[in-house]
């Protein structure tokens, strides 16, 4: 089977709200997203995150760095994830917006299950919120950074 993962992860670096229509052909029907701000099943759930990021985020971008895919399940017995999945592959990214007048890049990463028809049934993102988005607050920011400093087996 021809790895679907060019096709998904070219997806991503063109998305934008005109293509976001072609969504279908990325996501199976019941998908799972998960992501530091939502947790939602079903491609109308996920375009609606994804239209919700384009409305409220300027020039919104993702640029695939990494992918690592492994084509077939894992058979050791320990098995931390139900989903039975042909692909699981993780893709590292930088997410470029402008939010409020301010430039972000945020590093983070996504696991997707992809199912026999090429379809993400699982999409699973991680990323630092608080380093990326919180600690860049005005008086959240302070006390996340005081914090993060305290707890740090190596201060800075």
């Amino acid at each position: 089977m021809t790895s679907p993962l060019p096709k998904i992860t070219a997806w991503f670096e063109s998305l934008t709200p005109e293509t976001l229509q072609s969504i279908g052909e990325i996501y199976a029907s019941n998908a799972h997203f998960k992501d530091p701000f939502n947790d939602v099943v079903g491609v109308d759930k996920i375009r609606t995150v994804y239209a919700h990021m384009f409305e409220n985020l300027a020039g919104a971008r993702f640029e695939i760095t990494h992918v690592i895919e492994q084509s077939s399940k894992r058979t050791e017995p320990l098995q931390l994830d139900p989903v039975d999945a042909g692909r699981s592959a993780f893709v590292a990214w930088q997410f470029k917006f402008e939010w409020r007048g301010q430039a972000f890049d945020i590093p983070g990463g996504t696991r997707f299950e992809i199912d026999d028809r090429g379809l993400v049934t699982d999409h699973v993102d991680y990323w630092d919120v608080a380093a990326s988005l919180y600690e860049r607050l005005p008086l959240v920011g302070s006390v996340l950074r005081l914090l993060r400093r305290r707890m740090a087996a190596v201060p800075k």
